[in-house]
């Protein structure tokens, strides 16, 4: 019998399916390789070391299967038995010899690293037996460092999902938010003086936009170049992009939140809800889809705002990502209905990237796919219609948000 978590996810199996099928993502095989379906919760620790004498640890985990799929936890505060809530990870089509290794890190949001307390590796998840006892967590010298609890099933992967690329990540979708205040204060780009920067963990990247498919850096953009090419500046422009990546995206114990969207509501009320009016936030926003997540920050005119909404920052200066471009939130029916239904306006405007217009319609399905009953539409960036839709909302950012100045800008990369 089929466990309920591991069927948590089936209703929407014969959906995306249908849909990644007629994109022809899969690879083809007359007999699909052996694959099964995992389904890991991640429950507790106990015993973990204090990281400094007196001191407090703070601790979280990452889990790779691999080298192939990464999951980080949130982080919990103050304890050395931590307990994590809801930390689930449901991976489509992985080989019977896959092996999974978690750390376990202690944050310090005044390092740049962060503490590296031990880990312990899982070599036969398809068989894996669950145990009271848990696992012994390893330190860097081989010292015990704490005991850790998690629990495993497995089945084989239906006719269907042995379909799906190797290691396919099917869920649950989490959102990650990082508000920067110094960025905020620079920026001024709301009343609060806060900048936000988004991750959005999203299922099936790899079914609905091909690896063979990935859209790498642009060779012929002067920008870019200097980011990816061959100049002096290469080293030094990566390295500031880095850093100015892991301060605005990294998760921290004071200024991060993270929770679940299952569907276009959730993706309403709990990412583009203003947290100050309760109200849908207009504003235009640069994004990047990379192998796993989709990754968003509000962009302006503004040189700080222009920067940090960078697409080459976004991806952290990944060489490649699956799409990218600029979208922002507008009425249905018009400006003067705000209060009526909303959709998202997707484009492929990033000259670092220059994403194949072809795969709009690819976007619009993932999108679909993750977040059932969202209202999408995409344009070319060079599309009259695009524009024409950014000019009004500029305008009605204008008009009614007192507290950002917004240029007449319609594009950045």
């Amino acid at each position: 019998m089929v466990s309920s978590e591991m069927t948590m996810y089936t209703h929407s199996v014969a959906f995306g399916l249908k849909q990644t099928l007629v994109q022809t993502t899969f690879v083809a095989y007359n007999d699909p390789p052996t694959g099964y379906d995992l389904f890991i919760k991640f429950h507790s620790a106990k015993n973990l070391p204090k990281t400094f004498l007196g001191g407090h640890t703070d601790p979280y985990f990452t889990a790779k299967l691999d080298n192939q799929l990464s999951y980080t936890s949130t982080i919990v505060s103050n304890t050395l038995s931590p307990t994590w809530h809801h930390e689930e990870w449901f991976v489509r089509n992985i080989p019977h010899n896959a092996k999974l290794t978690v750390k376990i890190y202690d944050k310090d949001d005044d390092k740049l690293v962060d503490n590296y307390i031990g880990f312990f590796d899982i070599l036969d998840l398809v068989n894996y037996e669950n145990s009271a006892q848990g696992h012994n967590i390893t330190g860097p010298f081989g010292q015990h460092k704490g005991i850790f609890y998690l629990s495993i099933r497995s089945i084989p992967s239906s006719n269907e999902t042995k379909l799906l690329p190797r290691y396919t990540f099917d869920g649950p979708c989490r959102y990650f938010r990082h508000d920067s205040l110094t960025v905020g204060r620079l920026t001024m780009i709301n009343a609060n003086r806060v900048y936000s920067t988004w991750k959005v963990e999203m299922r099936r990247i790899s079914a609905f936009f091909d690896p063979h498919d990935r859209q790498y850096w642009n060779k012929d953009y002067t920008a870019a170049q200097a980011i990816f090419g061959s100049c002096p500046l290469t080293l030094a422009s990566q390295s500031t992009i880095k850093l100015a990546h892991k301060a605005l995206h990294s998760q921290t114990l004071k200024n991060s939140e993270a929770g679940f969207v299952t569907d276009a509501d959730d993706l309403w009320l709990n990412i583009f809800t203003d947290r100050t009016t309760n109200q849908i936030k207009p504003c235009l926003y640069t994004y990047i889809i990379d192998d796993h997540t989709w990754r968003f920050s509000q962009t302006g005119a503004q040189f700080v705002t222009d920067f940090v909404s960078k697409h080459a920052l976004l991806a952290n200066c990944s060489e490649y990502v699956r799409y990218a471009g600029e979208f922002h939130p507008r009425p249905k029916y018009g400006w003067d209905r705000c209060d009526d239904e909303w959709e998202l306006v997707f484009d492929n405007g990033s000259g670092t990237y220059t994403p194949n217009v072809n795969l709009l319609n690819n976007l619009k399905d993932l999108l679909k796919f993750n977040f059932p009953d969202l209202n999408i539409v995409t344009y070319d960036h060079n599309d009259p219609l695009l524009k024409e839709s950014v000019k009004k909302l500029i305008k009605f950012m204008d008009v009614h948000s007192s507290a950002v100045t917004v240029t007449n800008r319609l594009f950045c990369v």
